[in-house]
């Protein structure tokens, strides 16, 4: 029995707009294009999209279910020929990048809503105005000709990022000889300091600090995976017998491991996000207890899904899956971390 899934309005002329070629039924018998009208309403793009995934390609759901409770299974069955039942792996990671990216910029958390709202402490209102004083007397100066406009920029430059300016040193006879000896003094951890102080500054706690990097690194994570996969499949095929198992076929099981460990991220960040809007600290500890439990789980899919793919004695699956865990740790974390800095930096 033919299952015919229409998406969109059928046209009434039974001349196929692709081959020209007459439509009998509601798909051409020459080439198999759909005799749908060619304009449709704009939310017909996402609901056929989303349609060919959940509401008419049933393979979804059951590809979904055994990447987490049989993890190995799936890669096994596309690599053996056996398609149909699940979805194309290129395909799955996309839509669920898709899902996870949306997700995550449209569920805010309660201290990322309120970030902006933040209220500058009378301090720091008072060291604003002094420093636009400097700032204007330095004008002055500027006009008299007793600075010149580069060591205007240079003090500028230092009454904003808080430096103390020390003029006598016998071993510094200018203000541009200044500037290089205090940009080869650890710049980066000197900013990173000045960051901190800054947000302290303003009122922003230590804990919303860390709760705003768990944020971002959450945020960051599937930009950085699909950056990483080459590199994750690469070690695969290092590890294991290179001429049984070719680069795609690894390729395949990063594709759906990588998929798992996006769901488990926007779960994780969905449920970082509602602990922020709950005041019930025995709620919250039950929730971030879950999304730690998600976390290690990604783990043991891993391993789980090495020993059912490679079908190798488990001893073995359980070292090579600490070491490929432990290079791929250092590897992205490394990469991760890098970028946590610069966005810090970057507030």
């Amino acid at each position: 029995m033919e299952l015919i899934m229409s998406h969109g309005k059928f046209r009434e002329d039974k001349t196929c707009q692709n081959c020209g070629n007459k439509v009998d039924h509601h798909y051409c018998s020459h080439c198999g294009q759909e005799n749908t009208e060619t304009r449709q309403p704009f939310y017909f793009l996402i609901t056929h999209f989303i349609e060919d995934f959940v509401h008419y390609d049933s393979s979804f759901w059951h590809t979904i279910k055994n990447l987490f409770l049989k993890p190995g299974k799936i890669t096994n069955e596309y690599l053996s020929g056996k398609r149909n039942s699940s979805v194309n792996p290129v395909k799955l990671y996309i839509f669920i990048s898709f899902v996870t990216f949306f997700l995550i910029a449209v569920v805010p958390s309660k201290s990322s809503t309120t970030e902006g709202n933040v209220e500058i402490s009378p301090a720091k209102e008072v060291l604003n105005k002094e420093k636009i004083q400097v700032k204007q007397s330095l004008d002055s100066l500027v006009i008299d000709g007793s600075i010149t406009k580069n060591q205007k920029e240079f003090i500028d430059k230092a009454v904003d990022d808080g430096d103390e300016i020390n003029l006598n040193e016998v071993d510094i006879k200018t203000i541009e000889e200044y500037e290089k000896d205090v940009n080869s003094k650890a710049p980066v951890l000197t900013r990173f300091i000045s960051k901190f102080k800054e947000l302290r500054s303003n009122n922003i706690s230590t804990e919303e600090i860390a709760q705003n990097i768990i944020e971002h690194t959450l945020k960051l994570i599937p930009k950085a995976l699909f950056v990483y996969m080459p590199l994750f499949a690469f070690l695969l095929w290092l590890f294991y017998n290179k001429k049984k198992n070719w680069y795609f076929d690894h390729g395949i099981f990063t594709l759906h491991y990588f998929s798992v460990v996006l769901i488990s991220v926007l779960l994780i960040y969905l449920l970082t996000a509602l602990s922020t809007y709950i005041e019930i600290s025995f709620i919250v500890s039950i929730l971030r207890f879950i999304a730690v439990l998600i976390g290690l789980y990604t783990i043991v899919n891993f391993i789980l899904g090495l020993h059912r793919r490679y079908r190798e004695n488990i001893i073995i699956t359980l070292i090579k899956g600490i070491l490929l865990i432990g290079i791929n740790s250092i590897i992205f974390f490394t990469i991760i971390f890098g970028i946590i800095i610069y966005s810090y930096l970057h507030i």
